[in-house]
């Protein structure tokens, strides 16, 4: 995959797959606009390190020793044939609404909630999850919210816990503040697209911003396709000042 190009609906294929909804994407593009390939290992490992990414630059320049809710993933395996005829059906039966399980975090955590409660009774299990719970958390550790089928943990945790956390061998990605992110778009993390990001966007196209560490630079990669064309280059910059000029 060449790292210059990016589907559109990356990151609403892997939140769609963190909901274990995927499964009726897959088989049904019609109800999104996923391309295939997201849904592919490769796609969804593509995903997760733009989530760690964000995580990691986040938690730049922060206090190591602060804490916050943090949210663990560890990924229940949606392409079974019988966890994907359950998550289908549960997608069916609720009419998911994929667009707002990526901008409205309560819906979502209320949406997951009942999904984990639908799968547990199915009989679905997650094995990596149970790994994970059972080799980090101790009897006296609280956890916010405790999903074992979907794979969801959120908990307290430090910063320098949450980064810890990304290399877990049963973690597939760490969102610190426990929610989903409100702007995928914002290379300087300040909550904004502005002109500080178009900015940064040419210096990139240009060869003058580079990131060493993957995660941080599958982010950037993403975060600066802002026409979501699927290449990056001089047109993003020149869309997105066009946009703020008209806003």
């Amino acid at each position: 995959m060449n790292k210059h190009k990016f589907f559109k609906r990356i990151i609403s294929a892997v939140l769609a797959i963190t909901m274990s909804v995927s499964a009726a994407v897959y088989s049904s593009f019609s109800v999104s606009a996923l391309s295939e390939e997201d849904m592919t290992d490769d796609g969804m490992a593509l995903g997760f390190s733009i989530l760690n990414g964000y995580t990691k630059l986040s938690l730049k320049n922060t206090d190591p020793s602060m804490v916050q809710p943090t949210a663990v993933y560890c990924g229940l395996d949606v392409f079974k044939p019988y966890t994907l005829l359950c998550a289908g059906w549960f997608y069916i039966r609720n009419n998911v609404d994929l667009e707002r399980a990526s901008t409205d975090n309560d819906y979502t955590v209320d949406l997951l909630t009942r999904l984990d409660e639908y799968l547990s009774k199915k009989g679905i299990t997650n094995e990596k999850a149970e790994m994970f719970k059972n080799s980090y958390f101790d009897s006296e550790d609280e956890i916010i919210t405790s999903l074992d089928s979907v794979g969801l943990y959120i908990f307290e945790a430090s910063n320098s816990a949450s980064l810890e956390l990304i290399e877990n061998e049963y973690v597939d990605f760490v969102l610190a503040g426990g929610r989903v992110p409100e702007n995928m778009k914002d290379l300087n993390l300040d909550g904004k697209t502005d002109y500080v990001d178009s900015e940064l966007i040419q210096k990139y196209v240009c060869g003058l911003l580079e990131y060493d560490d993957s995660d941080e630079d599958a982010y950037i990669l993403y975060a600066s396709d802002y026409n979501s064309d699927r290449e990056i280059n001089i047109a993003d910059v020149t869309d997105l000042r066009l946009a703020l000029s008209s806003g």
